[in-house]
């Protein structure tokens, strides 16, 4: 399934989020692949990757994934909200 979102933060923090979420540390997925602009991670449940790029001043981030599609909306929920949450503490 693929799915895709917008986030504030930059694309490297989106990818360094995706390693806490899904890697070793999160979901225990090995990263299988670390690209500039990509992760893919792989484990026993299924199989995700994470492609970031900027698009008129946003982070955008396209997910791929093979038996994770619960995980995967929950990081997506993640990255916007906690931007936003960000960009308030930052406004005050």
């Amino acid at each position: 399934m693929n799915y895709g979102t917008s986030t504030r933060f930059s694309p490297e923090q989106v990818l360094h989020m995706a390693e806490l979420f899904f890697g070793p540390q999160g979901l225990g997925l090995e990263v299988q692949a670390r690209q500039p602009d990509r992760r893919d991670f792989a484990g026993p449940r299924g199989q995700v990757s994470v492609r970031v790029q900027i698009t008129n001043g946003a982070t955008e981030a396209f997910l791929t994934t093979e038996g994770l599609d619960y995980e995967v909306r929950r990081f997506m929920v993640e990255i916007f909200e906690e931007a936003h949450l960000h960009r308030e503490a930052e406004d005050v």
